[in-house]
């Protein structure tokens, strides 16, 4: 267990064709004959200068009965057009007094289900601000106080009294630390896997013999607790397989890795 640490660089090593390595610190590496990339993605965040102050306190990414809680019977701004914020918006309009929901498209239309964009438009309690985005975040102590938002075409700007935003626009894999070991990704950077790859591959091995992906970071996921911990089970199958292949080839030491 490397705790805490970070890996940096995956590549081979001289040591031989089945054998990778990882460096995870500045002077420190892992020799290995198996990886598993589980290394998930992050969160995106709005481009505004004090966003971190209200991070932890105010700043939600996800909408859990937790938060419902914190924010009953109050007014909360949730930004984002894609079916998890649709499903946020009805989940919180259940438990806050109003939520306005804020997107820079023109419609819900083009990124969220039918069926959803037809439930948060048949709520009351949820206003939907098109072409508009988040322009000015104002509290204090790391408490927010007040949300400004800019509609982008009229340009008219409006304050609103607000404690809690919550940001559902989508996450970004967690993969620049690959871009020199050849594992193949896709156009926003997820890990291909099985015939994603262009190869005969299983479900979550990569287009590297020996490694694998899991998780919301494997290109295709339907990035959901369950399914990643399904792919955590499943992965050990696939690792006890490889290993098993790696120890009747005479060309790398059993007991390495």
């Amino acid at each position: 267990m490397a705790i805490p640490d970070e890996a940096k660089w995956l590549g081979r090593p001289s040591l031989g064709e089945g054998f990778y390595q990882l460096r995870i610190g500045d002077d420190e590496t892992v020799q290995t004959r198996a990886v598993i990339l589980a290394c998930g993605v992050r969160y995106r965040r709005l481009d505004l200068p004090n966003l971190a102050e209200f991070e932890g306190s105010s700043i939600h990414y996800w909408a859990s009965p937790i938060e419902g809680r914190l924010c009953k019977d109050q007014d909360v701004v949730l930004v984002g057009a894609g079916n998890s914020a649709g499903q946020a918006a009805v989940f919180l309009a259940g438990l806050a007094r109003k939520v306005w929901l804020i997107t820079r498209n023109n419609s819900l239309g083009a990124s969220m289900s039918h069926y959803l964009a037809e439930r948060v438009r048949a709520r009351a309690d949820i206003e939907v601000l098109t072409n508009t985005e988040v322009a000015a975040l104002n509290g204090s102590d790391g408490n927010l106080e007040s949300i400004r938002w800019r509609n982008n075409i009229t340009g008219e700007q409006e304050e609103q009294a607000v404690r809690h935003l919550f940001l559902f626009i989508g996450a970004d894999p967690n993969t620049d630390w690959l871009g020199q070991c050849g594992v193949k990704l896709d156009e926003k950077g997820f890990v291909h896997t099985g015939a994603a790859t262009g190869k005969e591959l299983k479900a979550l091995e990569t287009n590297l013999d020996g490694v694998f992906a899991i998780g919301d970071v494997r290109s295709g996921s339907v990035k959901r607790v369950a399914a990643a911990v399904g792919e955590g089970a499943q992965v050990v199958a696939a690792i006890h397989a490889h290993l098993e292949r790696s120890a009747r080839q005479p060309n790398i030491p059993v007991g390495a890795g």
